[in-house]
């Protein structure tokens, strides 16, 4: 109960932020909003542009989408499998270390590591176990996608059926992998995760409890999104222009998927003003594989280009 109380609270703070963001970035917005007028007064443009506002707003309030928790868990599972590794140093006592390593996630979430004992981050781990993980989203270009911490103990394994299970799971996120074999290399995992940070983009924050991470699954829509969105962008981008008009109700110029999920999609739109922004796309209801995504997407067109 305390945790969904949370989530609403970071939801409602995240929708006034984005609705200052707005306000700020759309012509006419912020200048409505500011001085007082008496209704009459108001230009046409001006009480066009607020209405448009209030149905971007109202439509964004209510649109369906994935927990932060199913967020990151499918950032670490679908990522393409390299990260920062941040390590106490051991050379520079005090002073934290950063290394780009690959990794693999684990059944449980908890990413898995193949180490050369000559790096560095090595040696730190196993003076100190206390590391985190920064994983980046597929699709990652920039401070508004999605990205997550994980802030925990990572050991060295030891166990022989530990160290296959490793490196079997390591091998279908690094297919290329034979230097893992060599005599220098050793398996590592985290084995604990104290704490997650994510981060899903402007003012879309929040802290993950390590047991609700561990608890759900990665969406599995996404793990497919990246061909279904190129499709979409390639051969009919000019369907999800319509769709964000219709749906939307926003004056899209220009309208470019980044992600498919099970609730919906990401766009990126430029309005006919030039402004950009992303914004929520959901689906009229859930998909459950990729038969299902075709077909709401269909429907979606229908409803968004008939006469």
């Amino acid at each position: 109960m305390q945790l969904g109380f949370a989530v609403q609270c970071i939801a409602a703070a995240a929708l006034v932020h984005r609705a200052a963001a707005f306000r700020s970035r759309v012509p006419g917005l912020r200048s409505a909003s500011r001085v007082a007028r008496p209704p009459s007064a108001m230009s046409d443009d001006d009480a066009a542009q607020k209405l448009m506002q209030e149905k971007f707003m109202e439509h964004q309030k209510g649109a369906a989408k994935l927990s932060c928790a199913v967020q990151s868990r499918s950032i670490v599972a679908y990522s393409a499998g390299y990260a920062v590794l941040s390590t106490n140093s051991k050379a520079d006592n005090g002073y934290p270390a950063g290394a780009v390593v690959g990794f693999a996630p684990g059944e449980d979430g908890l990413p898995l590591f193949f180490l050369s004992s000559i790096s560095g981050h090595t040696r730190d781990l196993l003076a100190s176990p206390k590391a985190s993980l920064t994983v980046t989203s597929g699709n990652f270009d920039g401070a508004d996608s999605g990205r997550v911490n994980l802030l925990g103990d990572i050991q060295k394994l030891t166990q022989p059926d530990e160290v296959a299970a490793a490196r079997e799971r390591f091998l279908k996120t690094h297919p290329e992998a034979y230097w893992i074999d060599f005599g220098d290399f050793a398996a590592f995992r985290m084995t604990e995760v104290r704490a997650i940070r994510f981060v899903g983009g402007f003012a879309g924050a929040a802290n993950i409890a390590p047991l609700e991470y561990l608890s759900v699954a990665p969406d599995p829509i996404l793990a497919f999104s990246t061909p279904v969105a190129k499709h979409m962008n390639d051969d009919h981008s000019e369907t999800t222009v319509a769709m964000v008009r219709h749906y939307v109700g926003l004056d899209a110029e220009s309208a470019f998927i980044t992600s498919v999920d099970s609730l919906g999609m990401q766009v990126r739109v430029t309005r006919t003003n030039g402004e950009s922004l992303k914004l929520r796309l959901p689906f009229p209801r859930p998909a459950a594989g990729r038969k299902e995504v075709k077909d709401l997407i269909v429907e979606m067109t229908r409803a968004s280009t008939k006469c």
